[in-house]
């Protein structure tokens, strides 16, 4: 298994939990994740992996593009790993604001479903995305939210995971709930 992000943070972190002896790539691991030059060191490094999650919380499309390299070298090689990207549920989020992550991830979330369907048609990749609302190392910028743990949302990633080869989950979207109502014991 390959994981991009920072084991020390992030989705990444809780993953590291889970998943200690996973490959883990980011800056603190010698890679800039932001470069081609890089996105295509992984891509050729995901041909020794089953599993690659996409979770690095990267800027200007960059995950978009790293799953663009990583698709097209698995498909030269007609490797099939499960590959996950791990977005955001503010991919369904429709304002005038000028903010360029909600946009980022929807493009990851529509490139992820357009690859998706081909690997559950063709020889090629089996990819799932999977979009989280405001997670709980997140509470200090959301301190009036309802925040969703991490390690919780780790431990979806590996149910996704943990599922049958034979099936394809496409994507999966979890929100924690703001209303006290849900949030009661």
């Amino acid at each position: 298994m390959i994981i991009t992000g920072n084991i020390n943070e992030g989705v990444a972190g809780a993953l590291y939990k889970i998943y200690p002896y996973a490959q883990y790539c980011s800056k603190s691991t010698g890679f800039d994740l932001s470069l081609r030059t890089d996105q295509v060191k992984l891509a050729e490094m995901v041909l020794d992996h089953d599993v690659f999650i996409n979770c690095a919380a990267l800027y200007k499309f960059h995950q978009t593009n790293l799953l663009d390299e990583v698709y097209k070298v698995c498909v030269e090689h007609k490797h099939r790993p499960h590959i996950i990207n791990i977005g955001s549920t503010t991919d369904r989020v429709k304002n005038g604001k000028a903010w360029r992550y909600n946009a980022e991830k929807k493009a990851l979330r529509d490139y992820s479903n357009t690859l998706g369907i081909s690997g559950v048609w063709g020889v090629s990749p089996k990819i799932t995305y999977i979009s989280f609302g405001t997670l709980s190392n997140n509470t200090m910028k959301h301190p009036r939210r309802q925040c969703m743990d991490i390690d919780t949302a780790a431990e979806y990633i590996k149910w996704v995971i943990e599922q049958p080869k034979g099936l394809a989950i496409n994507e999966i979207s979890i929100d924690p709930m703001q209303d006290k109502y849900w949030n009661e014991e």
